[in-house]
């Protein structure tokens, strides 16, 4: 990948209006965006080429732990064999996440050679969280949203709209906890009330993320204990840095640095995220131009 390019100067991130959505098609594993309105907009007059297309994506993907494996060891090793053993013996399907408990995965093993994930972490959020959905919505891709159980606590009817909307929702601690000192039990005590509370929600997440990337013996076993994939990341744009990164420093580091299988961190919840609205508007369709492919994690 090369740099930005022609963005280097910085011009000033388009705001919108953004074409009124004729309709929507959920299927399994993302969105796809049948029709758009009519727009003189550049990314509007591209839309019908850049949008996602999802047909033929059936379920997740395999997710690797391995973040030094190459693009086809990536997407050839998908199950445990000791799993898959197991499975076989009982007559039953291995679970697909089971297996990534012991580390991190911090690629995806997707059959599309150009497949990326986008994460949203610590949301969500009334205010941002919105705005994420209809950028995504826009531009037909989906995203995974890595969500704080008291956010979750106080927007349960923004939970379901994100699922709604054919996007991944995980779990990311109670309270967005360091718990690189926590004992077994504590950290057993941040998942297990993350869940709960989504359950109210109707979601029942297969994947943890550990706050600030943290992560511990005891919180690998709290995910093995429930069959949770560990999930981490192989692009940091730093959004989350409000007070020294700009939209246009996390728009050059997601395209100078986004590769196949890669998932990148984002942020729709946890400060003012304006600059990351900002940058997703451009960076997605740029990503989509390359060929890449957005998956859920």
């Amino acid at each position: 990948m090369g740099d930005v390019g022609a963005h280097d100067a910085e011009p000033e991130p388009v705001a919108g209006p953004w074409p009124r959505r004729r309709s929507l098609l959920l299927a399994a594993g993302g969105i796809a965006l049948l029709g758009y309105g009519e727009t003189a907009s550049k990314p509007a007059r591209d839309v019908g080429r850049r949008r996602q297309q999802s047909a033929g994506n059936t379920g997740q993907p395999a997710l690797d732990s391995h973040p030094g494996a190459t693009p086809t060891a990536r997407r050839a090793g998908t199950a445990n064999p000791a799993s898959s053993a197991a499975a076989s013996a009982t007559g039953s399907t291995p679970q697909p996440y089971a297996r990534a408990a012991a580390r991190p995965v911090y690629h995806i093993a997707d059959a599309d050679p150009m497949a990326i994930a986008l994460t949203m972490d610590d949301g969500p959020h009334p205010r941002y969280t919105p705005q994420v959905l209809e950028v995504l919505a826009y531009y037909g891709v989906t995203a995974t949203f890595n969500m704080i159980g008291q956010q979750v606590d106080a927007n349960l009817s923004l939970v379901r709209e994100v699922s709604a909307a054919g996007h991944t929702i995980t779990n990311h601690t109670w309270d967005h906890a360091d718990m690189r000192a926590y004992p077994k039990a504590r950290v057993a005590a941040e998942i297990d009330r993350c869940n709960d509370v989504l359950a109210a929600a109707g979601q029942h997440p297969r994947i943890f993320r550990a706050p600030y990337g943290y992560w511990t013996r005891e919180i690998l076993q709290a995910c093995a204990a429930r069959e949770l994939t560990a999930l981490g990341w192989s692009v940091d744009p730093r959004d989350w840095d409000t007070a020294h990164v700009t939209t246009w420093d996390i728009v050059r580091t997601v395209l100078r640095q986004t590769r196949a299988h890669d998932i990148i961190l984002e942020h729709d919840g946890g400060g003012d995220r304006s600059n990351t609205v900002a940058a997703l508007k451009i960076f997605i369709p740029q990503l989509l131009d390359r060929g890449f492919r957005f998956t859920a994690a």
